[in-house]
């Protein structure tokens, strides 16, 4: 805490006391510490009233140098006698200035337009434009400028008659600004700058306690936010919170400032002189807490991905906060450079143009990069996943901001432009539930219908007993009469884990369906059409006795299951094969 504080009060002194230097040469060369007022876009009027951020800049450059005479110049007083006009329009420009003192407010000079036409939309006649207000208590008095024929008979800026009518009244009626209430009179008298010694003081002090107080206040919320985060999602988030604690102080600190010094009636030049620094402390500060936020954020999503095994949206996520950053960092840029008074309307059609450019160049590029983020979106793939596009098959190895990479089973590696990769059609082995066991028995003509029988009620048997394969569907079928065998089609599914274990079944279950076939007395044809001379072992007759005996004692029973099994048989059967044996 205290090296918080010390660091922020050394910080506000530097930048008060250089804000003061640069006043004290400019006042020396008779200039204000603000542009020139002729230089903002005046090509016809010498005291840069053509538009009306040229008439309020050169009013405050004016006052700055303690000539009113000057400062009426930017107050239009064509209602008052020719005679009168030069005492009048001093006394008005001083009471003007006291006014703003006592707690008007002039806006952002940034924001005031800078065209000879002044602000439109703005539910205001064409001519005349809001610049500011004249507080007085409770009550809001604006400050206009109203657009009427000069000398030489060009349009300029000036502060309007309505604006002057009210200003004697207001200065009587309202009082003198708590601060010079406050501070003893040789505070008042002694001056830098044209701004009395007890104000740039009393701006030091305000500063200060406004970042202690932004600091207080900050470190409140962020206490408050901890307890309601670790409350709602279990998640304490110290290192996201805390780590916006002071970005958040100075923001806090900075609206502070802005308000207090108003309030307690700090001098309108000294306010002006610091208001374009306080501007652009604000701006940082703030760009400052959104990027803690953008950092915050991201970690606390790729420590979630990682969690759940989502490595493959980790790179989206990198990704998302560069640009992010870099969004904030942009904007941030082109707001400081425009309170400094930099024209980047120009810039920032040059870049426009360029970066029509770029993307036209870079079309390739930003397709494979929106491909990747449709590729982390819609999953359908993840690395490790063993999937087949195109003529493509393999294991992916890395999904890429720009590429995905696939091991084949070449042990090649393929890369394919996410572009490309998101728009194919993609089968993924690894999601995959069940695998499908199917093939078809081909036996010898020589077997008889009573083997057929036996063969269909046992391979069942062994499909309804197994434990790794699923019941429904489990089907064994004498489908078709072929060319050189009756065909008996076998279809299940295999519940594993992998695809190696998938392989292990297999063989269990083929092993044990050669073992039913040998049993049943037949064998396997022959797809072929040689002619064989040896001679040919001939299927066992006693054997096919024996199973068409048992098949009929069966049939008599009413046992032989089929065309299909009794349920209760089915249950009974259910896992009774253990995998693997013991």
């Amino acid at each position: 805490m205290y090296k918080i504080l010390k660091s922020s009060f050394l910080t506000i002194l530097l930048v008060v006391f250089v804000s003061m230097f640069n006043v004290l040469v400019a006042h020396s060369q008779g200039v204000a510490a603000s542009p020139p007022a002729a230089e903002v876009k005046s090509a016809v009027d010498p005291f840069g009233r053509s538009n009306p951020r040229g008439a309020i800049q050169g009013y405050l450059s004016a006052i700055s140098e303690g000539d009113f005479d000057k400062a009426a110049r930017y107050l239009n007083l064509s209602d008052v006698p020719i005679a009168d006009r030069k005492a009048t329009g001093r006394e008005l420009a001083e009471q003007l200035k006291q006014l703003l003192d006592r707690g008007g407010v002039i806006d952002d000079l940034v924001s005031l337009s800078d065209v000879p036409e002044g602000t439109g939309g703005d539910n205001l006649e064409i001519n005349i434009d809001r610049v500011g207000v004249l507080d007085r208590s409770l009550r809001k008095v604006p400050l206009l400028l109203e657009r009427v024929k000069g000398e030489n008979n060009f349009n300029i800026w000036l502060v309007s008659q309505e604006t002057l009518k009210r200003v004697p009244f207001l200065l009587q009626v309202s009082k003198e600004g708590l601060l010079d209430r406050l501070l003893p009179e040789s505070f008042k008298e002694k001056t830098i700058g044209a701004v009395s010694t007890g104000h740039w003081i009393a701006i030091i002090v305000v500063a200060f306690l406004a970042l202690v107080v932004g600091y207080i206040i900050s470190w409140l919320v962020i206490a408050f936010l901890r307890k309601v985060l670790a409350r709602r999602t279990g998640i304490p988030g110290y290192g996201l919170l805390a780590s916006v604690v002071i970005p958040l102080a100075v923001v806090i600190g900075v609206s502070l400032y802005r308000i207090a010094v108003v309030t307690l009636g700090v001098q309108v030049i000294a306010r002006e002189y610091i208001e374009r620094i306080a501007i652009i402390v604000s701006w940082l500060a703030l760009a400052w807490l959104l990027l803690r936020i953008i950092d915050g954020v991201a970690d606390v999503v790729r420590y979630g991905m990682s969690r759940t095994n989502r490595q493959t949206s980790v790179a989206v996520v990198m990704l998302a906060r560069r640009m992010a950053k870099a969004v904030v960092i942009g904007i941030t840029g082109i707001a400081i450079l425009d309170n400094m008074g930099i024209d980047v309307s120009t810039g920032l059609a040059a870049l426009g143009i360029g970066g029509l450019a770029l993307a036209l160049g870079a079309q390739k590029t930003i397709e494979n990069l929106v491909g990747s983020i449709s590729v982390v979106a819609d999953r359908p793939v993840r690395v490790g996943d063993f999937c087949k596009f195109g003529e493509v098959t393999g294991t992916v190895e890395d999904i890429g901001i720009r590429s995905t990479q696939i091991r084949t089973l070449d042990r090649t590696i393929v890369t394919v432009p996410n572009g490309a990769f998101a728009s194919m059609q993609i089968e993924n082995y690894t999601m995959r539930d069940d695998f499908k066991f199917q093939t078809v028995l081909t036996m010898r003509y020589e077997t008889t219908p009573d083997q057929i029988r036996y063969l269909l009620v046992e391979l069942r048997a062994i499909l309804y007993a197994h434990e790794r394969v699923k019941n429904d569907p489990a089907r064994v079928r004498f489908i078709g009469l072929g060319s050189h065998s009756l065909d008996i089609e076998i279809f299940c599914y295999v519940g594993a884990v992998d695809y190696s274990s998938f392989l292990e079944v297999q063989e269990d279950l083929l092993l044990r369906i050669m073992e039913v076939v040998k049993a049943s007395g037949s064998d396997f044809a022959f797809p072929s059409q040689t002619l064989y001379f040896a001679k040919d072992d001939q299927l066992s007759e006693s054997q096919a006795a024996k199973i068409g005996k048992a098949v009929r004692k069966l049939d008599e029973k009413g046992e032989l299951s089929i065309p299909r099994f009794d349920p209760e048989k089915i249950a009974g059967l259910d896992g009774t094969i253990p995998f693997p044996e013991k």
